[in-house]
């Protein structure tokens, strides 16, 4: 079969160079691949494409082969694993052209995406100029297990940013060249997108830095218990429902790595991560500018923030939330911003008690209330006061039932509600991912989330390479499936069922529909048996109304990351929920050892992707990222802005962070831009 193909693509290539154009076609639909049969464990109805090894001969280092790639098949574990590496070098700016179809001409717009990417600590090597240099060199991952984080989640965090449609600015045209018409500069400036990948330079990175050495050790007894932990949810491979030392404020017990989440609003990038205050990165290059307090919206330096953010595009509104823990009360705060990033009048910033000791990880809204779901939680009162590791003075109970909180947003006449979901047997609330919420005519609010089933007791953490068999990514996370939550407000009662139990992870939906009834969910899909866990893998497009699922799967050694949905320029009111575009990056974890970023039509999943952009680099596996329209510069203008930010860390300024306050206000330096915008232009 192999020679047969490697033939008849020979004859192709001989036919296109005498100038037979339709040919290119024909080439793309003998290396897309074949459509099977629905798949037992998937939704109602599964449609299935399958992809070469190498959906482009001019891809480097991609070579033809007759492998395909079923939903049924186990994955490379050896090549997933190879996406925990440590990233050496930092991308400033790169223009990536595709090797695969090409970028369509309506999506313009940034794509940010967070995740962990230093996994041995200290491995950042400073600019030659810096006037503190570290006392031990950058190790490659594995040589000195002390250097190790003992989790992935504890790696420090870098964003990458992929802008479409800005051009290249001056560089895009030959000026001299007066047969260029503007038709022909559109389509050149269409053809690249712009790629930087840097790390968040957090105070904790910093401090690493500096010393060469690990210096934040506080979570390594909580990740020493592995499935003993939290019904094996506290130390879940992707998101553990513990990711932070309970010592609150700022303290060398609770590193902030930034790691978690990417959000561009308000004309505003910001990393956050659960417990720790944001980031803020120059939109264009990804430098750091520091710790921010959202303009005093976050009013102490200590206050936990969370690492979620709701855009409620109906309204033109962020929601985010803090939370602070106590043993017998927690409270959470409720922030809502308009386009401005400023708290809206009449409730921007709200308080509300919650029972008990509370862990939230992530929360949806609805046009009405903020949704929260908070596990049972036990707490050893005396030694909680005293130990603050959250493995050993909490334990979540299984048999007790989790709280479904219904918070009145900013504006709304509506009372908090909270009501007790019922305890099934086949997993526990807890550490949900949340996907989207909305309310019917009936006043019943439904919530989709992913909701992973526990781990059985007994099981140790994997050392690093950490998950490079199967049996070892069992051993850390369970299997995780889409599930629908109805509440009855009037009734107080709340049911839930599960819509596909397919290792679903990072789900999304078209964000014009955040908030509203919507019928789509994107979201990676697993491999393998559904009644083990395995990792995200390929990209699924699951239709709320009729219960199908139509699925992309890589080959074994390839890996999806989270799926972001990118509206069409030319999107109005009257276009469809999947008119536009699904992004994700695809991990080659075997010979090439790089990542891509593939772009989907989102009304045909299953057709594979439209265009496929090689990066030039390894990019491990990621977390959250968003995708916006608002952020579109030429690659001129940020090719400009990165060589200023390199030019600033080279004199060293990069590495101390700005600590001065503004009396009376209490800003950060950071902060002038958000409360007086303008003001420098």
């Amino acid at each position: 079969m192999t020679v047969l193909l490697k033939s008849l693509l020979s004859y192709i290539a001989v036919f296109e160079a005498c100038g037979f154009s339709s040919l290119p076609l024909l080439r793309s639909k003998i290396r897309l691949g074949r459509i099977f049969p629905a798949t037992q464990g998937l939704a109602t109805t599964t449609n299935i494409v399958q992809r070469r090894a190498s959906v482009s001969g001019d891809a480097p280092g991609v070579q033809l082969d007759d492998a395909y790639q079923e939903v049924g098949d186990c994955p490379d574990m050896k090549a997933y694993a190879s996406g925990y590496k440590t990233v050496f070098d930092e991308v400033a700016c790169r223009f990536c052209t595709p090797y695969l179809g090409s970028i369509p001409t309506d999506l313009k717009g940034t794509y940010f995406r967070a995740g962990p990417a230093m996994f041995s600590a200290g491995s950042i090597v400073p600019p030659k100029t810096s006037i503190i240099q570290p006392k031990q060199p950058p190790v490659p991952d594995g040589v000195d297990p002390t250097r190790m984080v003992r989790h992935p989640f504890e790696g420090d965090g870098a964003v990458l940013g992929i802008t479409f449609g800005g051009g290249n600015g001056d560089a895009d045209v030959d000026k001299n060249d007066v047969t260029t018409d503007a038709t022909n500069q559109q389509e050149q400036q269409q053809s690249q997108a712009v790629f930087r990948y840097r790390f968040v330079r957090t105070t904790a990175l910093f401090n690493e830095r500096k010393k060469g050495e690990k210096c934040y050790t506080a979570m390594e007894s909580t990740r020493e218990m592995g499935s003993d932990c939290a019904l094996g949810l506290g130390n879940d491979w992707h998101l553990p429902l513990y990711r932070h030392h309970l010592q609150p404020g700022l303290n060398k017990n609770r590193k902030n790595t930034s790691n978690t989440r990417a959000i561009y609003w308000g004309k505003r990038l910001l990393t956050l991560w659960e417990g720790g205050q944001p980031y803020k990165l120059d939109s264009l290059a990804l430098s750091t500018e520091g710790r921010s307090r959202l303009g005093g919206a976050i009013r102490r330096e200590e206050d936990p923030f969370g690492s979620k953010i709701v855009i409620d595009a109906k309204k033109n509104r962020a929601l985010f939330y803090g939370l602070d823990q106590g043993a017998k009360q927690s409270e959470v705060t409720l922030y809502e911003f308009g386009a401005d990033f400023r708290l809206i009048g009449g409730g921007g910033r709200r308080e509300f008690a919650l029972p008990g000791f509370a862990v939230l990880n992530d929360f949806c809204a609805t046009e009405n209330y903020a949704v929260f779901v908070q596990p049972s939680m036990g707490t050893n009162a005396m030694q909680f006061v005293f130990n603050k590791e959250p493995g050993k003075v909490t334990t979540l109970e299984k048999d007790k039932a989790a709280l479904l909180h219904l918070i009145p947003r900013a504006g709304s006449l509506n009372s908090k509600l909270s009501f007790p979901i019922p305890v099934t047997n086949d997993a526990v609330d807890a550490n949900l991912q949340f996907v989207n919420a909305y309310e019917d005519a009936n006043d019943v609010v439904i919530v989709d989330a992913i909701r992973t089933e526990c781990v059985g007791a007994g099981k140790q953490l994997p050392t690093w390479p950490w998950v490079d068999t199967i049996e070892k990514y069992g051993s850390a996370c369970g299997v995780r499936s889409l599930c629908r939550y109805k509440v009855d407000t009037k009734s107080g009662s709340v049911s839930k069922e599960c819509l596909s139990r397919s290792n679903c992870a990072f789900g999304v939906v078209n964000p014009t529909v955040t908030t509203q009834r919507h019928r789509f969910i994107y979201l990676n899909i697993g491999a393998g048996d559904t009644n083990k866990a395995s990792p995200p893998q390929g990209i699924g497009k699951y239709d709320a109304d009729t219960g199908a699922m139509d699925i992309w799967m890589p080959l074994p050694h390839e890996f999806c990351g989270e799926p972001m949905f990118a509206p069409k320029t030319t999107t109005t009111s009257e276009s469809s929920e999947d008119d536009g575009y699904i992004l994700s990056i695809l991990l080659d974890g075997g010979e090439r050892q790089t990542s891509d970023l593939i772009i989907f039509d989102a009304k045909q999943i299953s057709a594979g992707p439209v265009a496929r952009i090689a990066l030039g680099m390894m990019i491990p596996h990621g977390l959250y990222g968003c995708f916006s329209q608002d952020a579109v510069w030429s690659g001129d203008s940020i090719s400009r802005r990165a060589r200023l930010a390199d030019k600033v860390e080279s004199r060293g300024n990069m590495w101390n962070e700005v600590k001065s306050d503004f009396s009376g206000l209490g800003l950060r330096l950071d902060d002038i831009d958000e409360v007086f915008p303008g003001l420098f232009g």
